[in-house]
């Protein structure tokens, strides 16, 4: 098979998830049967709430927080029933991108960066921390 444009992988709970960003999808690969599916395809929506996937990661309870690389420039929640809802934007930061996106080894706090910041320039990038997670 060939994936277009692989961007963000994490691993959890026995499950590889990634991201294409040619084609807007999220994708789970399930180890232990082997089994590949979509979890979330833009083209499946006239609206999206999510495009311009990225980075991603998982939380400990296994909801999947994908990173935007255009789109709103949003953080957008995949639940474990299949829901999305955004919980970060920036703003000011159109020529910026997420990245890095990353939970404390508790799961308390998300990082997150602004790869240039506002003011476009890789030297001024950002780094945030979100905390009641």
């Amino acid at each position: 098979m060939t994936f277009n444009g692989g961007e963000g992988i994490a691993y959890h709970d026995g499950r590889i998830i990634f991201t294409t960003k040619g084609d807007n999808r999220v994708w789970s690969y399930h180890t232990q049967s082997q089994q590949l599916g979509i979890l979330y395809d833009a083209s499946d929506s006239l609206t999206p709430i999510l495009t311009g996937v990225d980075n991603l990661t998982v939380s400990q309870n296994g909801d999947i927080y994908v990173a935007e690389d255009g789109g709103n420039l949003q953080i957008v929640v995949i639940d474990n029933q299949g829901d999305l809802y955004p919980i970060v934007q920036l703003e000011g930061q159109d020529r910026s991108e997420i990245t890095g996106i990353a939970f404390s080894p508790d799961g308390s706090r998300l990082y997150l960066s602004s790869q240039r910041g506002t003011s476009g320039l890789s030297e001024n990038g950002i780094t945030y921390e979100i905390q009641g997670f």
